[in-house]
């Protein structure tokens, strides 16, 4: 968990052994949110099922425009020695943006309404903005063409239980 060894203190990002990036520091502060608030309402955090990782072969890279990394400024050699100022400057906010339409969203669905646009047997359903979708089992015949046609490879195939 993200508690510490003191009831009621929670860490994460830089000030816990882990990778040192913005992605996963936001990983830990979501986590930490879920954790603190279970925490104060004395109630246990389910541990989330294990995702598989989604590698370059699931993801429809066609669907995607090439996009070069956004160039940010650098301070002048001879400013560097003679002010404060930052080294390496920020995206403003069109930049960024730029920047994050570059993201693959690798194994998270993104609601494209690509499965639910191809599907033959009207299987996927569409849920409310930010639950994604369900598969009707009872209309869907496993032809696969959701999983195929998925640009970040976030829906998998999976045996049927009996």
């Amino acid at each position: 968990g993200m508690m510490t060894g003191h009831p009621g203190i929670f860490a994460g990002g830089d000030m816990v052994p882990s990778g040192r990036t913005a992605t996963v520091a936001v990983g830990h502060g979501a986590r930490g949110a879920r954790e603190i608030d279970a925490w104060l309402r004395e109630a246990v955090v389910p541990e989330p099922a294990a995702r598989r990782e989604a590698t370059f072969g699931d993801l429809n890279t066609w669907y995607y425009s090439d996009a070069d990394r956004t160039v940010r400024p650098h301070l002048d050699l001879s400013r560097r020695v003679s002010t404060f100022d930052e080294i390496k400057g920020g995206l403003d906010a069109s930049t960024a943006l730029f920047e994050a339409r570059r993201c693959l969203s690798c194994g998270n669905c993104f609601e494209c309404d690509n499965c639910y646009g191809v599907c033959p047997d009207n299987a996927v359903i569409k849920l409310e903005p930010g639950e994604r979708y369900a598969i009707d089992l009872d209309y869907c015949k496993g032809c696969g063409i959701c999983v195929a046609e998925c640009p970040c490879g976030a829906i998998e195939m999976v045996p049927e239980e009996t």
